[in-house]
């Protein structure tokens, strides 16, 4: 049956609930037991620096990689993996301890331990403590919100770092070749291998024509270059298949297609009065010189009115005349993914769901609706899972065993320990064609 928080379900016994809580038990337990590895492997690192030297800041000296071959030896992993476990194993212990902790009493999981670890690269080490006390209270998402979070948060402790780390990545932009299983490759899609080498080959051409006298770009640069102005610039043209042949419109010119990009940008970011990140969907954080020269090229805008202390979404401003295209937008940043339990399909590929459904006079109003992509979509409507829309946007799931589980609107960081007050209120930019009113109401 289809329900919005209520109803009967298949009887589910005891045998069954009894096994989820073991399997739910065995998973904290694998958390003590990595949290008791990563303790030994740093008292390795220790003794071994004692005895023969060996240090992680010289991993070419020989006494460095006896003992990560004696780890990979041990763990039968690759040498390579041996390095990272050491390194992981070394921050958790000295950077990051509530974190170690966290994971020794099941409080969080291994992969989302690693995963605070590794977005907390290029941190300074005053930003270390908040952004862990940021991170330890997500704890309760997905592995994918929850890597996202971490980039947010490292970007807005640390905005001015973000500036130069992109103008740095910018130079190194290039594009690949990867060869795959049964004839494939990829190039910036999955394809027949003979079609994905064609097409390097094709954009390595006009990336060479264009290395003339005069020209600073690096070849690399080129290719990434011509890759992008091939896929993205709608008023482009295909180059001549032929010497000789005259060039044409490309399918995005003819088909009249524009792309729509959704960004998130403080208003002070916008007004270029701080260099707080803003957010790009379906990637995250972007530095604060990018955003605002997106803001330029950006046809309109919808303000989001979000709390200073924690930066929830308090409401949103209204711009066009119907109120359902706004609010689809809305629901996008706001959920960013499908909310069923531990889902990461991004929102843009999502149903949008009543969770009391439309029939049963459910409203097509923001506190009853959410993302819900098409499995968990159909899953929800078979009535096993059971969920409810509690304030703030949270979702209150009900699984058929019994067990509670909750997803909630996608998280922002908070305000940077000492920054000044700002106002409660930010820009959700919209790259858009269609006219003001337009758009079809959520289903």
């Amino acid at each position: 049956m289809r329900n919005g928080g209520g109803g009967d379900e298949a009887e589910v016994s005891a045998s069954s609930r009894a096994i989820v809580d073991l399997i739910a038990h065995s998973a904290v337990r694998a958390g003590a037991a990595a949290a008791e590895r990563y303790e030994l492997l740093d008292r390795l690192r220790v003794v071994a620096a004692e005895e023969t030297g060996a240090a992680w800041t010289a991993p070419d000296d020989l006494a460095w990689r006896d003992l990560r071959a004696e780890v990979a030896a041990a763990l039968r992993i690759s040498e390579r993996a041996a390095h990272t476990q050491l390194d992981l194993a070394r921050r958790l212990i000295h950077d990051f301890p509530r974190t170690l902790a966290a994971l020794r009493i099941g409080d969080l999981p291994e992969t989302h331990a690693r995963a605070l670890v590794h977005e907390s690269d290029g941190l300074s080490a005053p930003s270390l403590e908040p952004y862990e006390d940021q991170m330890l209270r997500a704890s309760g998402l997905g592995i994918t919100r929850f890597e996202r979070l971490a980039q947010r948060v490292r970007a807005s402790l640390e905005p001015e770092a973000l500036i130069e780390r992109h103008r740095e990545a910018v130079q190194e932009r290039r594009v690949g070749l990867e060869a795959a299983p049964d004839g494939m490759a990829w190039y910036g899609a999955l394809l027949p291998a003979e079609q994905a080498v064609g097409a390097a080959a094709a954009v390595s051409g006009l990336a060479r024509a264009l290395k003339v006298e005069g020209e600073t770009r690096t070849l690399s640069q080129l290719e990434a270059d011509v890759f992008r102005d091939l896929i993205i610039d709608a008023a482009g043209v295909v180059p001549p298949s032929l010497p000789g042949a005259a060039v044409v419109p490309s399918p995005a010119a003819r088909r009249g297609v524009r792309p729509e990009v959704l960004l998130q940008v403080p208003v002070l970011t916008a007004m270029g009065l701080d260099d707080a990140p803003a957010a790009l969907d379906g990637y995250g954080p972007i530095d604060a010189e990018t955003a605002r020269e997106l803001c330029t090229q950006a046809p309109g805008f919808i303000r989001i009115l979000t709390d200073p202390a924690d930066g929830a979404t308090k409401s949103f401003g209204r711009t066009t005349y119907r109120v359902p295209a706004e609010l689809k937008r809305f629901l996008r940043t706001r959920d960013e993914v499908c909310r069923f339990v531990g889902c990461s399909r991004s929102a843009a590929l999502c149903d949008i769901d009543h969770t009391v459904p439309w029939q049963e006079h459910g409203e097509t109003v923001e506190t009853n609706l959410a993302h819900l992509c098409r499995g968990h979509h159909r899953l929800k409507e078979r009535g096993r899972w059971r969920v409810r829309h509690d304030p703030g946007g949270v979702l209150s799931w009900t699984s058929p065993t019994g067990r509670k589980y909750e997803t909630k609107p996608a998280p922002w960081p908070r305000p940077r320990v000492g920054a000044p007050p700002k106002p409660m209120t930010g820009w959700l930019v919209v790259n858009r064609d269609e006219p003001p009113g337009s758009g079809a109401p959520p289903f």
